[in-house]
């Protein structure tokens, strides 16, 4: 058994349904060839790629890597061609649908080869001996459980923090495995001359970084005793270390200092100040196999510009231990890997293990109880509190098994190792006496961190949960009396939690999986997995009742409350039927999204917030921005947790309203016969155009369920929407009252049981026939049916982001790699003096934007629809814009007194509507700030009616929901409706 190691970051797609392809397509040639690990295929269009470990025999690795490299097989066997014929010939079609150059790797030299036996380090410790079964099935080469190809945000995990670094920020610094050679050689003497010369060595100015985890650095490392190991558990922390460590004047905590102590010392490191350890210095970094360094690399650059140059080893320290193994080699130790095998000697990298004869035995790690030299990870020797790999010997594990023969052998890490005499997993060993010390350790550590607030949030929930446990366990000792244990408790597997495990679950899948697999194929779960700890049924607290969400309600409901923000339609609407509210003071505020972070407060602020460059230092100096409470300067880096918040003089866009929105209230128990209940009730409105449903954007007392809920007397954020509809389109919305009639209305809406139908007007004389369609150049992957006078058109519908060209700012188009999406038509009339027809619509699908784009495909774009290929006559739409922003200024120089969040003191509230624009510039103000289509001047009210709803709930009669027509719809009612499905 052979293993390869790749990666490569390359521009693939944002689509998850369009990476599918390429993702089943690699499954595909995976399972042709035998072959088993693990591959990650990025989503993203410019920051991600592939990142591979996959085990089997030469030859099909062989195949794979000629099919990666773009090469034809060259292998004898007729099945390894066509498996990669096969692939090239999905992975071209692919690649030229993105209009991208297709993912090849660049060289053979791109693929780490190993070759090792996955019980090798076990065998070679002698920590094998309850391994019972890793001997009888024949199948010691298995290096992982099965093959898994998944789809992830990011090829290498960091938590979103690197996920904003692209490809073309990546490949930059390489030093060969000679180069790194050479260099690390010269550091070594040149650390040894200044040591010799002065007892010091701190004046050099290269600083080599280790950017593994932890327990990767324990066992193996380049120059121990001048590599820095930043202790990290995982990739996700080493920016925040980098960022501790940049010189920066910035606030700096620990990014996991494995030696800090869980309580009163934390509270001491979390102060610590920044260090300079990379500032000005020549930086050199390495990991595995390179595909960290890559990404932490970039964004080192990014956060020490003051270096004297920064590299990395390309293909890592498997690559350079192919090329230096043997006793020159300037790494010690092993090679940690993420599998079965645990870790790497030198003899065990290469193709055709070249470095077999290499006898290096050096041990750097050590056994954590008797420090003696040790470096074999073993899956059952893990932290009891965090579930880390322990490096324990043999002797120590010996020595505890007997100290703890009636609990077993438990472990603690570096980080832990402060609670290992009073933090263990199984209880069931210990007297009432034993308990009861264990609660005063616990409460003893717990107490210091709560001064810790967010930072020790972790290790808190960590320590209550330990304490809620011990408790329960202590309650039930006492009452019941300790119940008879004889002999020592089973170790069980850190990751499918059997004790009979045969260490062939290890790696990246867990019991879960386990049990899976063995349901799809049959397999007798209970007797297979007999032996899995009793698993409880996790049961989550619903969302909408969890504390965060509770709190962040009753926030909403005391701004809705102080601001006013809850009014009837009729409330600030004039004459002309444009409601405007007065201006009012808020805070708004946004957690940090993960595209948001790395990127500093002025990038976000700009590029999502939409605020120029020359009034964010004015803003700031003001006093209106902040993270987490307090002003910071424009230049800090978000993270993840972090909270934006500013405070404006809010203005929001006129709408076109009736001054009362029609609403007609039903029971749900009389409409649906399951699961309605006696307070459940269902609302039908008649929406009108223009009016958003959600308060989103700049809307929030112009928003729909706003207004309906002051019109109807509702507790304002009570009505819940059972369905979409966009805010240029009028007619039928069905809101209910309670989230249980909302689930039973949406079930019923996407299942086959309900009829929609709309009314357009449409630009041109609509066909009856099929002889009377003017525009045939409809495209490849649409087509058109005719059923007497309705046409029926299939076209697939995708999504693409606009910068802010639309309302909506998500354009659908018709590509083949779309949804499906069926729509049907009917003329109903046809007007020759304007040249627009009345229409009648049916989504048989229910895709956003269908029957506006189906309607601009066959060429019959719905009147006034602008972001569908429709017409606005430019005199309205300057006659909407004039309306628009005169409403806005009269309803500002009205406000007297301008209402304000507790939050937000009288100073904050004059600075912000000093710094206001369109309270300081007037009508160039408001245009400056809002769009065109904010302000009704692109589309905002569109011809397209949904008129009638019909939902066959089970009773005998069907529930119908209707509104009246629109007035362009002409005298005919909905009696004259006929369903087109």
């Amino acid at each position: 058994m052979h293993c390869i190691l790749f990666y490569k970051y390359h521009p693939l797609t944002d689509d998850k349904t369009l990476l599918e392809t390429y993702r089943s397509a690699t499954e595909n040639l995976c399972i042709a060839l035998n072959l088993k690990g693990r591959i990650l295929i990025g989503l993203s269009n410019n920051g991600e790629g592939i990142n591979g470990t996959l085990a089997g025999a030469k030859d099909d690795l062989d195949a794979y890597v000629d099919c990666m490299l773009g090469n034809d097989c060259c292998s004898d066997d007729p099945h390894r061609r066509d498996a990669v014929n096969t692939f090239h010939q999905i992975s071209k079609h692919f690649f030229n649908e993105l209009n991208a150059p297709e993912l090849l790797l660049d060289s053979p030299n791109d693929f780490k080869w190993s070759s090792n036996s996955p019980d090798a380090a076990l065998k070679e410790s002698g920590d094998n001996k309850n391994n019972n079964n890793s001997n009888n099935d024949g199948d010691d080469d298995q290096w992982f459980p099965d093959l898994n190809i998944k789809i992830v945000k990011e090829i290498i995990s960091t938590g979103g923090v690197l996920s904003n670094i692209s490809t073309t920020e990546t490949s930059v610094g390489y030093l060969t495995p000679r180069e790194w050679h050479e260099e690390i050689k010269s550091l070594v003497e040149k650390k040894q001359a200044k040591s010799d010369a002065s007892g010091d060595d701190d004046d050099v100015d290269t600083v080599l970084i280790d950017v593994r985890n932890h327990k990767e650095c324990q066992i193996g490392a380049f120059a121990p005793g001048i590599s820095v190991d930043p202790k990290t558990k995982t990739f996700a922390q080493f920016p925040k270390w980098v960022k501790d460590n940049a010189g920066n004047d910035v606030e700096a905590t620990p990014a996991n200092d494995a030696n800090a102590n869980i309580s009163s010392s934390s509270a001491a490191a979390a102060a610590a100040p920044s260090s300079s350890l990379l500032n000005n210095k020549r930086i050199l970094l390495y990991c595995t196999g390179g595909i960290r360094c890559e990404k932490a690399s970039a964004f080192v650059r990014q956060m020490v510009p003051q270096n004297k140059g920064i590299f990395h080893l390309k293909g890592g320290i498997h690559k350079y231990l192919e090329e230096f193994g043997s006793e020159e080699s300037q790494f010690v130790g092993k090679n940690f890997v993420f599998d079965r095998r645990g870790a790497l000697n030198a003899s065990d990298c290469g193709k055709e293990s070249a470095n077999s004869g290499n006898s290096t035995t050096a041990i750097v790690g050590k056994c954590l109880y008797c420090k003696d030299p040790y470096d074999t990870f073993s899956p059952e020797n893990v932290c009891t509190v965090c579930r880390e790999p322990v490096l324990v010997c043999s002797k120590c594990k010996s020595d505890l098994e007997e100290k703890q023969l009636c609990s077993g052998p438990e472990f603690h890490c570096e980080e832990h190792f402060h609670l290992a005499s009073f933090y263990f997993t199984n209880l069931s060993g210990f007297s009432v006496d034993d308990l009861r010390k264990q609660l005063e350790e616990l409460n003893a550590h717990l107490n210091p961190l709560l001064a810790l607030k967010k930072k020790g949030k972790q290790r808190r929930k960590s320590l209550r949960k330990q304490i809620n446990k011990v408790e329960s366990f202590l309650k039930n000792l006492i009452e019941n009396g300790p119940n008879n244990h004889s002999g020592l408790a089973a170790t069980v597997c850190r990751h499918c939690g059997s004790s009979s495990c045969d260490k062939k679950c290890w790696g990246f899948h867990g019991g879960n999986k386990c049990l899976l697999n063995k349901l799809k194929t049959g397999s007798d779960v209970a007797n297979d997995c007999s032996d899995l700890p009793n698993s409880k049924k996790r049961t989550r607290t619903p969302s909408n009742q969890r504390p965060s969400k509770v709190l962040k309600r009753e926030k909403d409901l005391s701004e809705i409350q102080a601001l006013q923000l809850c009014q009837t339609p009729s409330q600030y609407r004039s004459l002309t039927g444009l409601k405007c509210p007065p201006p009012v003071i808020r805070r708004l505020s946004s957690s940090v999204k993960g595209r948001w972070c790395g990127q500093t407060l002025r990038q976000v602020l700009t590029t999502e917030f939409g605020l120029k460059h020359e009034r964010l230092d004015q803003l700031l100096a003001a006093g209106l921005v902040h993270i987490n409470g307090t002003q910071q300067s424009l230049d800090t880096i978000l993270q993840n947790g972090d909270r934006i918040s500013r405070i404006v003089h809010w203005h929001e866009p006129p709408l076109v309203t009736p001054a009362k929105i029609t609403v007609t209230k039903h029971s749900m128990s009389q409409l649906f016969e399951e699961g309605s209940s006696a307070d459940s009730f269902i609302y039908v409105i008649d929406k009108p155009a223009t009016v958003p449903i959600y308060p989103a954007g700049p809307f929030y007392a112009n928003s729909l369920l706003s207004m309906i809920e002051a019109q109807e007397g509702l507790q304002p954020k009570s009505l819940l929407p059972c369905h979409r509809l966009d805010r240029c389109t009028s007619g039928v919305l069905l809101c209910t009252n309670t989230s249980s009639a909302a689930s039973l209305v949406q079930r019923h809406l996407k299942g086959k049981k309900v009829k929609k139908l709309y009314l357009a007007r449409v630009k041109g004389k609509f066909p009856t026939t099929p002889a009377e369609m003017i525009h045939t150049n409809v495209p490849d992957c649409a087509s058109l049916g005719w059923n007497d006078d309705v046409i029926e058109i299939s076209a697939p519908i995708s999504v693409q982001f606009e910068d802010s060209s639309s309302d909506d700012m998500l354009k659908r188009f018709v590509s083949p790699d779309g949804k499906p999406s069926i729509s049907r038509f009917r003329t109903l009339s046809y007007d020759q003096s304007s040249d627009l027809s009345i229409v009648a619509a049916c989504p048989i699908s229910g895709r956003g934007h269908q029957l506006r784009l189906h309607l601009q495909v066959i060429g019959y774009p719905i009147h006034n629809d602008v972001q569908y290929g429709g017409l606005m006559e430019n005199e309205k739409k300057k006659q909407l814009l004039t309306m628009s922003v005169d409403a806005m200024l009269n309803a500002s120089a009205k406000n007297l007194t301008c209402l304000r969040e507790e939050s937000v003191s009288s100073e904050e509230a004059e600075s912000a509507i000093k710094m206001c624009l369109c309270c300081s510039d007037g009508r160039a103000g408001v245009e400056t700030s809002y769009k065109d289509y904010q302000l009704l001047g692109a589309g905002q009210a569109i011809d397209l009616h949904a008129a009638q709803y019909c939902i066959d709930s089970g009773n005998e009669h069907k529930a119908n929901f209707v509104t009246d027509l629109p007035h362009w719809a002409g005298a005919r009612s909905n009696e004259d409706l006929q369903w087109l499905n």
